[in-house]
């Protein structure tokens, strides 16, 4: 009699615990839903840096989640929106270096390097461009990434002149 009731007191803790995270990703989905509606994280800088603080405590309060690495890729994305790219690179990094084995590793190393690139970090830009080719050689952005890499040699002024040829 005791086994049985100490297996129902677990099972109500355990209950309330799921209802408690679901509730709590109910409510950042609906946040980021907000935020989707808005279709422009820059115009709404107060909102998209309210969901990616909700992301995080999200993530604090359940560090274990099987949707992490989505959840910081978005992070990512809701910053690299925001042009707080070496923040979103930070993210970018967190997934792929984290959750090799996760879809959004490829996209968020690629990601990363462009997060790179937009702040000048162009010998950074150059490796990680480098590794996403190396580690990812089948990706479809690989030939992106190649032409990525050597736009990189270019100054600004040097593009421009390419274009008007």
């Amino acid at each position: 009699m005791r086994l049985i009731l100490v297996l129902i007191a677990f099972v109500s803790v355990l209950s309330s615990c799921v209802n408690a995270q679901k509730k709590a990703l109910d409510n950042v989905l609906a946040l980021e839903d907000k935020l989707k509606l808005a279709q422009d994280a820059s115009s709404n800088r107060d909102l998209a840096l309210e969901v990616v603080a909700a992301y995080s405590q999200f993530l604090a309060a359940y560090p274990n989640i099987e949707s992490k690495p989505k959840l910081l890729f978005k992070s990512g994305e809701v910053l690299k929106g925001l042009g707080e790219n070496l923040k979103a690179a930070q993210y970018f990094y967190k997934v792929h270096h984290n959750f090799p084995e996760s879809k959004l590793a490829p996209l968020a190393l690629f990601y990363q390097a462009h997060c790179f690139e937009i702040i000048e970090q162009r010998l950074t830009a150059k490796n990680t461009y480098e590794e996403f080719i190396e580690r990812y050689p089948n990706h479809p952005y690989v030939e992106q990434a190649i032409g990525m890499i050597q736009l990189l040699h270019y100054s600004d002024e040097d593009l421009i002149k390419q274009f008007e040829k």
